[in-house]
């Protein structure tokens, strides 16, 4: 031995990198979801880099910070595009030098912060209420935090000075051409966003939604049952024979501001009025009043829920009603 001082082996001043026991898989290149969070939310909830690499108790893991930021828009304080709909890059980032070379020093020096930046194209941008939001973000006014995931790795930017740049879309000529959108979101910071994981990429697919509970009935006027063949509708049958008057009193199960109701018939696109008959719904409350629906029938319906923070939620159901 040459002196090696076996004592600096416990220092942990500065992290060292990795070795692997085996080789480890490769990561595909690209971002595949993002979200932004207002700013402190995520603090609010303990997820930060310190949890990440110190979990405790109660305390979200790499793999459950998607459960957070759904929870977070939900009620409004994040918006989270899914994997499926994106698709971004990080550039290597640009260093930041000091004002001055001091010393022998011919070139200044790197300080340690970086220009980093994420590129990302979004599928559903061209939206009406997208892009209006969209035109909302570009004005940098809002402070955000950011989260985003590559498929094993999820990154979280706390407490930076976090703008957009470059928002919107193109609309080519080509009718060959899908039109879809995208923006870049830079910030300042010590050094790159640190990958932390693993996680289950299955959890980033598919947008927040709201979930309808099984409604309360009004006596025991319909029996509950699910469909058959993989249809996911419930099925309501009435008890009695005849046409059917009665009541379905329908909720969701996590805390949402501002629910507003409707119902629509089979496939439409056009909710039923709030005053139709024989099946209505009141957009306040969701409760469900049906007024002589014909007897011997089946009706398809769908019951929808959409918060202020427009994430929205739909219940399928079959009303099935007797011969007299």
């Amino acid at each position: 031995m040459s002196g090696l001082n076996l004592v600096m082996g416990c220092s942990t001043d500065i992290p060292c990198p990795e070795n692997f026991l085996h080789d480890p898989s490769s990561e595909k290149a690209n971002i595949i979801a993002f979200a932004v969070v207002d700013k402190g939310k995520l603090a609010e909830e303990d997820v930060t880099e310190f949890y990440m690499e110190n979990p405790g108790s109660g305390i979200p893991t790499p793999n459950e910070v998607i459960d957070v930021v759904r929870d977070l828009q939900v009620i409004g304080k994040a918006m989270y595009f899914p994997n499926g709909y994106i698709n971004g890059i990080q550039p290597k980032p640009e260093e930041k030098l000091a004002s001055v070379a001091f010393g022998t020093s011919t070139d200044p020096k790197p300080t340690g912060d970086v220009t980093n930046m994420v590129q990302l194209t979004y599928k559903n941008m061209f939206s009406t209420q997208t892009i209006k939001w969209f035109n909302g973000v570009r004005k940098n006014i809002k402070k955000y935090d950011i989260v985003y995931w590559t498929e094993s790795k999820v990154f979280i930017v706390q407490g930076e000075d976090v703008t957009f740049h470059n928002i919107g879309y193109d609309i080519t000529g080509n009718a060959a051409d899908t039109i879809y959108g995208g923006f870049d979101v830079k910030w300042i910071g010590e050094g790159q966003p640190v990958p932390y994981g693993p996680i289950d990429k299955t959890l980033l697919d598919d947008f927040t939604k709201l979930t309808i509970s099984n409604p309360t009935l009004d006596a025991d006027d319909l029996a509950l049952s699910n469909c058959q063949g993989g249809d996911s509708c419930k099925v309501f049958t009435a008890v009695a024979g005849g046409a059917l008057t009665t009541t379905m009193a329908f909720a969701i199960s996590s805390l949402a501001p501002c629910i507003t109701w409707s119902i629509f018939r089979d496939c439409e696109y056009t909710p039923l009025a709030s005053n139709a008959t024989p099946v209505k719904i009141n957009p306040l409350t969701g409760l469900v009043t049906i007024t002589s629906l014909t007897a011997n029938t089946s009706n398809k319906y769908r019951v929808v829920a959409v918060a202020d923070s427009c994430v929205v939620g739909e219940y399928c159901m079959k009303i099935v009603t007797k011969p007299a």
